[in-house]
């Protein structure tokens, strides 16, 4: 198992989508802008013929034309506004199915205790067998396990956690309208609280070796 918190890159990619959403929300501006500016020159008028090429002047002025009849409706502005939600509900999801991966493995890697029982052959089969079934746990028995065995310090980092999996939840059931969770969790916040309950087990997994594919 990677001592590398396997959140990181989630977090970089949704960052870089944020980032990416803005400039649209810049450029819907610029057009706003910008149309105005256009609209008042001629394609023959030696100013523009200045200003920038003709080729480029055309079109330029039409993508800033049709952006702002998209704009008019509102469509624009509109769609960005609901992909930047479910972008963000995806990468909730992304973020879980990764936290949810990483404790798995860590489970399966502690697991290799049982290769040691005594006789070999039970040993041997019993850690096979507990292996496999790790993967039909349910999250929020995993999380149990783990609020009464590594954090009953602090078990409410893992309330905390399953927050998250329920709004988890939520979103890969369709959003039904009439199960609201009780939280909304937005990507930093199931980032903050993923990263730092995986940090805790990458602190406190063992040095053997990860298993290889059974």
């Amino acid at each position: 198992m990677s001592s590398i918190n396997p959140l990181v890159p989630i977090w970089a990619a949704y960052q870089a989508t944020e980032d990416a959403l803005k400039m649209s929300r810049r450029v819907v501006h610029f057009a706003d802008r910008t149309t105005e500016i256009l609209n008042a020159f001629s394609g023959d008028e030696a100013e523009t013929e200045k200003a920038v090429a003709f080729a480029q002047y055309k079109a330029g002025k039409n993508f800033l034309n049709r952006i702002k009849v998209l704009n008019q409706t509102d469509t624009l502005n509109s769609l960005l506004t609901q992909s930047a939600q479910e972008i963000s509900d995806l990468f909730v999801l992304s973020l879980w199915a990764t936290f949810e991966r990483f404790v798995r493995d860590f489970l399966q890697e502690k697991g290799e205790k049982i290769r040691e029982i005594l006789p070999t052959d039970l040993g041997e089969f019993y850690y096979q067998h507990v292996y496999h079934e790790i993967d039909y746990w349910k999250p929020e028995d995993i999380l149990d396990l783990l609020k009464h065995s590594l954090f009953k310090a602090d078990e409410q980092q893992i309330g905390r956690t399953k927050e998250v999996l329920k709004y988890r939840d939520w979103v890969a059931h369709g959003k039904n309208p009439n199960k609201m969770p009780s939280s909304t969790i937005t990507p930093k916040l199931a980032y903050d609280r993923l990263y730092s309950l995986t940090e805790t087990l990458i602190a406190k997994r063992s040095n053997a070796p990860s298993p290889t594919a059974l």
